[in-house]
């Protein structure tokens, strides 16, 4: 049978190639949509584990449902600090970063600003001299990261660009103390980050804690504390709910909550999801495509080989046996484009995962996609993936021959061996 099949295949060689190109654009498409965005998604998830959540934060009861509005009103006490960073490091987390965040705008003025203006951004002070939980040191492009013998703020990279900002500038902040007071003062950049993150490099400005409690008369309280369980985002992953589950476990004496970062980006990874989604639906419509081609090429198959089909019924051949012939032949045609497709495809996204896409254009217009990624977006080559759309793409060359052989083929072959 599978010489038999192998020559119908070889005896149409434009049907079948025409065919297999069919099948190959689908799995190329497949494989690159896949590859493009596991690799957004997994940079988008380093960005905002690195950038912005680590890998959990602790804080005050009724902050976290609050959270959006960055209320200063739920504050992790200094008593309750110095109790929460003994606990953390006896428990053995030492990658802590002691954090105050808030609302607030910016003013900058002529000269050596092009034009005056003002921008509302995010105000989040860290101390500097146990940031670890972030990457944000590894990020500096210009001038110099936060130091607690420095003042100064350091801005975000498109922040910088859009004010035609620079270290040694100074800028006017205003944001709200503990207790609700508007506070303004002038500060220096002494530095500009580059994180990747469009939020963070666009619209956030960091400081030295002590700087802030000093001009907010904070009295050492937070409004958080980031933990990083790892920098290996994979290593993460797998074990945020359980560290999390074990960090609420010691926290509970303390009257602190603890939330993963899944938790507080809840609504980014549903995004994702959805994206996630719509890509299995884009290619179901090309698997489709390839359903179509493999069924046209099996009702051509049949009907251009009448007399062919006749003979090997007068020679004693079932149409089961028949039917499984022509299956066999769909199968060979589908394994030629899975193959060739699974090497381009192949060949694409390791080319993207390495130089990336670069939609920069794109940002002009908007400041996100709906993922926490800079302006080029780079593929990730997931192996089991590529198996899954390779064995994927053979079951449906085999069930679309033969279905198509089937339904065509009944009727047919007896037809044919009647008028033989």
């Amino acid at each position: 049978m599978l010489k038999l099949a192998f020559r119908g295949v070889t005896r149409y060689k434009k049907r079948t190639i025409i065919t297999a190109f069919a099948i190959g654009i689908a799995i190329v498409f497949s494989i690159f949509m896949k590859s493009l965005l596991t690799g957004v998604a997994i940079d988008s998830d380093k960005n905002l584990i690195w950038n912005d959540t680590s890998s959990a934060k602790i804080y005050a009861p009724g902050y976290f449902i609050d959270r959006a509005y960055l209320p200063i009103d739920k504050l992790i006490s200094k008593e309750q600090s110095l109790s929460l960073e003994k606990v953390l490091s006896e428990n053995n987390y030492t990658n802590y970063t002691k954090e105050f965040v808030s609302e607030s705008e910016i003013m900058f003025y002529e000269d050596p600003y092009p034009t005056s203006g003002s921008l509302s951004v995010t105000l989040k002070a860290l101390d500097s001299s146990h940031s670890n939980a972030y990457k944000f040191s590894d990020a500096t492009i210009k001038g110099q990261w936060l130091s607690n013998k420095v003042e100064g703020v350091v801005i975000g990279s498109k922040l910088a660009a859009d004010i035609n900002a620079d270290v040694g500038y100074y800028l006017t902040v205003q944001t709200k103390g503990k207790g609700g007071f508007i506070e303004a003062f002038d500060i220096p950049i002494i530095g500009i980050i580059g994180t990747g993150d469009p939020v963070v490099d666009s619209s956030t400005i960091f400081f030295d804690i002590n700087t802030i409690n000093d001009y907010l008369e904070l009295d050492g309280s937070a409004t958080n504390y980031s933990v990083s369980y790892s920098m290996n985002i994979s290593k993460v992953k797998d074990i945020t709910d359980s560290e999390t589950l074990n960090l609420n476990t010691i926290l509970k004496p303390l009257n602190l909550e603890a939330y993963s970062w899944k938790e507080i980006a809840n609504d980014i990874l549903q995004l994702q999801s959805s994206k996630s989604g719509f890509s299995n639906i884009f290619l179901f419509f090309t698997f489709f495509i390839a359903i179509v081609g493999i069924s046209n090429t099996m009702l051509m198959a049949i009907s251009e080989r009448k007399n062919e089909i006749a003979m090997l019924k007068t020679l004693g051949y079932t149409n089961k046996y028949i039917i499984r012939l022509f299956t066999l032949e769909g199968t060979i045609i589908g394994l030629l484009g899975v193959t060739i497709g699974t090497i381009i495809g192949t060949i694409i996204s390791l080319y993207y995962q390495k130089y990336g896409i670069d939609f920069s254009a794109l940002l002009t217009q908007t400041d996100s996609i709906g993922y926490r990624i800079s302006s080029v977006m780079h593929a990730f080559v997931n192996p089991v993936q590529i198996l899954q759309i390779i064995i994927l793409g053979l079951f449906v060359s085999m069930l679309a021959a033969y279905f198509a052989v089937r339904r065509t083929g009944r009727g047919q072959i007896a037809e044919m061996f009647r008028r033989l």
